[in-house]
C-alpha cells in the first residue's frame, strides 16, 4: 500500500474539488518545523485538526472513538511513538529550512510553464549560461585574489625576519615581532567570525553540503558570508594557523553561484531563484571552487557529485564542468605572471599544485597491499583526529559560544600558541638559526603547507625520521584544534601535509625494498589521511591526479582512499559529517537505517496539522498565517474534506498581499468560478519577489478592513500532484521519496486515501542516537553510516 509513484493528473478547477491527488509537493519549511516537536495548531484556527489527523470531521471521529474504546491499540501506538519519534533537531539553527526540489504542479505553475516561460526558454538558457560562466569566471578572480594576497603576506613576514636577522636583532626580538604580526593576521580573521559573519568560520564544506541535500541553513549563502569568507581566510592562512585556503574557496564559489539566481533573465524576473535553478547554479559554483583550488575541473565536479548532490543529470554535469573550467581557466590566465611567464601564456600556477613525479614512475605489484595499509593507517588517524576535534567541539560548544568576546580571545591565544610554535620548533628540530640555511626538515615548519607538500613528495635526499615523526604528530594535533576555532579555515592541505609526512616516513622506512620513490609514498600517505579524516574518495583521487599530473598513480590512489574510508567508517562519520550532526541540520543520508524496515509513517508522522479548504475567508486565512509557522499547508474540499493538495505559504503571502490587483479576492465563498477567471500570475509573483514572500505585517498592512470578509479560491495555487503514502507505508520508503525526489513534505493518507492522517518533515526521518542508546528495542545497525557515537 505505497503510493510512491506519480500520478499525473489534468487539473481543472470544475472536478479538481472532488479528486484525490496523490501528494507532497516540496514547499519551504519553518523553523518550527524543524523542531523536534511541532507545535500543535491552535483550536481556534480553521481547519486545525487533531488527534489521528486532519480528516472529514465524520471519519476523524469514527477513528478518535475507535481507538477510545480499545485501550490496547491506543497503548500500543503510545509506546510505538514513544520507541519510534525520535529527531535531532531539538537544537536545529536558528532559521533553519528545508527545501523543495520537487516539480510544482499547480494550475498557477503549469500556466506559468507552457504559456509564458515556454515561449522565453531560449532567452532563460542564454541567461543561464551567461550566469553559469560568470560564475566561474568570478570564482576563478576570487581564487587569484586569495592566492596573491597571501603570497604576498608571507613574503612580507619572511622579508621582515630576514631584516632583523641581518640588522643583528636578538632572536627574542625576532621571536615577538613575529609571534606578534601573527596574532594581529590572526585577530583580523578573528574579528569577521566572532563580530561580523560567525558562519564565515570553518571550511564552509558542511553547509554547502546540507544545501545542496534539501537543507538551507540561513545566511551561509549571503554576500556578507563571501566577503567575511573570502578576506579572513587571507588572515587565517598568513597567520600560521594550521587551516588550508581550499574549503573556503569552495564556499566562496558555491556563494558566488547563488547570488547569480537573484539576477533576471531579460523580461523574465526571478527564474533562476526558484529552488531546482538555484541548487544546480550553487553545485555549479561549488564545483568551479574546486577547480580554482586545485586547478581540477574534473575533481571539482565530482566532489560536487559525491558530497550532496543527489540531483545529478547528463545537463547539469555539463553545466557544471563548463563553471568549472572556466574557473581553472582563469585561475591559471591569471596567476602564471607569478611564474615569470607572460601575459596569455597559461602556466601550472595555482593555489594547490603538488608538482610531477619526473622519476621512478613504476611500482611492483606487491607494493599494492603496502599502498593499502598506509590507506589503512590515514583511515586510523583520520578517525582519531575526528574524535578528538568532536570532543573539543563539544567543549567549544558549551563553552566558548559561536560568536562574542570569548570566541575571540580563544583565536588570539591559539594563535599565539601556534607562532610560538612555528618559531622555535625550526631552531629545535635542526642546528641553523636563519631560514637560509635551514635543513629539509626545518623548512617543513617554516614554509607554508603547499610549499611544505611539494617538499615531501619531491626531495631527493632523506628527512631525519624523528623530523618527521615530530612534524606529523604536531601538525595532526595543531590541525585538529585549529578546526572549529572562529576563523575561516579549511582541512584539505593540513590533511595532506600530515598524511604526507606519514607516507614519507614509510616510504623512506622502505627505500631500497620497493621500486617507488618515497616521494609516491608521500602522495599515497596524503591521500589516505585525508580520505580518513573527510571520507571522500573518488573525487579526492582525481583531484590529486590532477594536481599532480599523475594518471600513472590513479590505482595505488583509490586503494588507499577507499582502504582509508573503510577503515574510517569502522569507527565514526566523516568530519564534514560530524559537525553536521554536531549542529543537529537535518541531513538525510545516502540510504535509510535498518531499524526504518520497522517503522511506518503513523509511527512517525505528525499528527497536529494546520490544513485549509479550498475556498478561504481572508480574515480567516490571516488567522492561520498569524498563528502557526508552517510553510506548507495540507488544502481540504470544502463539502467533502477530501486531501486536494498543498499551497506554499509563501504563495498565500504574495496572494494577500498583491492579490487585489488581480482580483483573486471575491465577496462570496460559493463565487468559485468567478475566482478561476483571476489567478495571479506566477511572473507576477516573481516580480515581487517570489520565492521571498513578504512578511505578515506588510501583507496585513495590504489589507483594508472590507477585504476581511471576501474569499480566496486556493485550488489554482495548490500542488495536486505531490507525493503522498499511506500510514501503514514503512518509514525507509518514506526516507527514500525525501533522498531522491527532493520534498518537503510528505502527507499521510488512511489506507483507503478517504483522509488525510498526518504529515511527515524531514525532522522526522532522522534518528536521534542519543534517545536510541537509551532503548534496546532495535538494534542500531544501518544500511549506510550513523551519527558519530559521542
Amino acid at each position: 500500500p505505497i503510493c510512491s509513484s506519480r500520478q499525473l493528473r489534468k487539473c481543472h478547477f470544475a472536478t479538481l474539488g472532488c479528486k484525490v491527488m496523490s501528494s507532497v509537493e516540496v514547499m519551504a519549511v519553518p523553523s518550527a518545523e524543524l523542531t523536534s516537536e511541532q507545535p500543535p495548531a491552535s483550536p481556534t484556527l480553521l481547519g486545525s485538526r487533531r488527534g489521528r489527523g486532519a480528516a472529514a470531521p465524520e471519519a476523524q471521529k469514527g477513528s478518535v472513538e475507535k481507538d477510545a474504546h480499545d485501550p490496547e491499540l491506543g497503548r500500543e501506538v503510545e509506546e510505538r511513538r514513544e520507541i519510534h519519534r525520535r529527531s535531532t533537531l531539538k537544537r536545529a539553527p536558528t532559521g533553519c529550512e528545508s527545501k523543495s526540489y520537487d516539480l510544482q504542479e499547480s494550475p498557477q505553475f503549469l500556466e506559468y510553464l507552457t504559456k509564458f516561460a515556454k515561449n522565453m526558454g531560449k532567452v532563460k538558457g542564454f541567461f543561464r549560461w551567461v550566469y553559469i560562466c560568470i560564475t566561474g569566471i568570478a570564482t576563478g578572480l576570487v581564487a587569484v585574489s586569495i592566492q596573491y594576497l597571501l603570497h604576498l603576506a608571507l613574503e612580507l613576514q619572511y622579508h621582515l625576519q630576514d631584516t632583523l636577522a641581518e640588522s643583528g636583532q636578538s632572536l627574542w626580538v625576532r621571536y615577538a615581532a613575529w609571534t606578534g604580526i601573527k596574532v594581529c593576521l590572526a585577530a583580523v580573521a578573528g574579528i569577521l567570525v566572532c563580530y561580523v559573519q560567525p558562519l564565515a568560520a570553518g571550511s564552509g564544506i558542511p553547509e554547502i553540503k546540507c544545501y545542496l541535500n534539501g537543507v538551507d541553513v540561513p545566511g551561509v549563502l549571503k554576500l556578507r558570508t563571501l566577503v567575511a569568507k573570502a578576506v579572513g581566510i587571507i588572515f587565517s592562512v598568513a597567520s600560521g594557523l594550521p587551516c588550508g585556503k581550499e574549503g573556503p574557496m569552495i564556499h566562496s564559489g558555491a556563494v558566488i553561484g547563488s547570488l547569480m539566481t537573484g539576477f533576471r533573465a531579460g523580461p523574465l524576473p526571478g527564474p533562476f531563484a526558484q529552488n531546482p535553478e538555484a541548487r544546480d547554479m550553487t553545485a555549479a559554483g561549488a564545483a568551479a571552487g574546486v577547480a580554482a583550488a586545485f586547478g581540477a575541473p574534473i575533481g571539482g565536479v565530482l566532489f560536487a557529485v559525491e558530497e550532496g548532490a543527489s540531483h545529478m543529470n547528463p545537463r547539469i554535469l555539463v553545466r557544471t564542468f563548463v563553471c568549472a573550467s572556466l574557473a581553472a581557466l582563469t585561475v591559471r590566465f591569471f596567476l602564471g605572471r607569478m611564474e615569470g611567464l607572460s601575459w596569455g601564456a597559461l602556466g601550472t600556477e595555482v593555489p594547490v599544485e603538488f608538482g610531477r613525479f619526473h622519476e621512478g614512475r613504476s611500482y611492483l605489484i606487491w607494493e599494492l597491499p603496502i599502498f593499502a595499509l598506509i590507506g589503512v593507517a590515514g583511515g586510523l588517524f583520520g578517525a582519531a583526529f575526528n574524535q578528538l576535534n568532536v570532543y573539543l567541539s563539544l567543549w567549544r560548544m558549551r563553552h566558548v559560544g559561536p560568536r562574542g568576546h570569548r570566541r575571540f580571545f580563544e583565536v588570539l591565544f591559539v594563535s599565539a600558541v601556534i607562532a610560538s610554535i612555528s618559531f622555535w620548533l625550526p631552531l629545535a628540530a635542526g642546528d641553523a638559526m636563519e631560514k637560509g640555511h635551514f635543513s629539509s626538515g626545518q623548512l617543513l615548519f617554516a614554509e607554508s603547507g603547499n610549499t611544505s607538500i611539494k617538499h615531501l613528495l619531491h626531495n631527493v635526499d632523506p628527512f631525519d625520521p624523528k623530523v618527521l615523526v615530530l612534524f606529523f604528530f604536531a601538525h595532526f594535533f595543531l590541525a585538529c584544534w585549529t578546526y572549529g576555532l572562529g576563523v575561516p579555515s579549511g582541512l584539505f592541505v593540513p590533511s595532506l601535509l600530515a598524511g604526507a609526512a606519514l607516507g614519507r616516513l614509510t616510504g623512506q622506512l622502505l627505500d631500497g625494498h620497493v621500486t617507488a620513490r618515497p616521494g609516491v609514498y608521500a602522495l599515497i600517505g596524503a591521500s589516505g589521511f585525508l580520505s580518513g579524516m573527510a571520507r571522500i574518495t573518488i573525487s579526492l583521487a582525481v583531484i590529486l591526479m590532477e594536481t599532480t599530473g599523475e594518471a600513472e598513480w590513479s590505482l595505488p590512489i583509490f586503494i588507499a582512499v577507499m582502504a582509508a574510508k573503510w577503515t574510517g567508517d569502522k569507527f565514526n562519520k566523516g568530519l564534514y559529517d560530524i559537525h553536521i550532526g554536531l549542529k543537529k541540520v537535518p541531513l538525510l543520508e545516502n540510504f535509510p537505517e535498518k531499524a526504518m524496515l520497522e517503522v511506518t509513517a503513523r509511527d512517525v508522522m505528525s499528527d497536529h496539522l494546520c490544513v485549509l479548504e479550498s475556498t478561504m475567508e481572508v480574515r480567516k486565512l490571516l488567522d492561520v498565517l498569524k498563528n502557526c509557522d508552517h510553510h506548507g499547508f495540507p488544502v481540504l474540499g470544502c463539502s467533502s474534506s477530501q486531501f486536494l493538495g498543498l499551497v506554499e505559504r509563501s504563495t498565500l503571502h504574495h496572494l494577500l498581499a498583491h492579490g487585489k490587483e488581480y482580483g483573486v479576492l471575491h465577496d462570496t465563498v460559493s463565487d468559485e468560478d468567478a475566482a478561476a477567471d483571476h489567478v495571479m500570475p506566477l511572473e507576477a509573483m516573481a516580480r515581487f519577489g517570489y520565492p521571498s514572500f513578504p512578511s505578515y505585517t506588510t501583507l496585513r498592512s495590504a489589507l483594508e478592513d472590507e477585504d476581511m470578509g471576501k474569499s480566496i479560491n486556493l485550488l489554482p495555487y495548490t500542488n495536486p500532484g505531490c507525493y503522498t503514502v499511506t500510514e501503514n507505508t514503512i518509514m525507509a520508503r518514506c526516507f527514500m521519496l525525501f533522498r531522491t525526489m527532493g520534498l518537503r513534505h510528505l502527507p499521510v493518507l488512511s489506507e483507503d486515501r478517504s483522509c488525510l492522517r498526518g504529515i511527515i518533515t524531514r525532522k522526522d526521518l532522522i534518528f536521534d542516537e542519543d534517545a536510541e542508546e537509551r532503548t534496546t528495542v532495535h538494534e542500531p545497525t544501518s544500511w549506510s553510516l550513523h551519527w558519530p557515537f559521542w
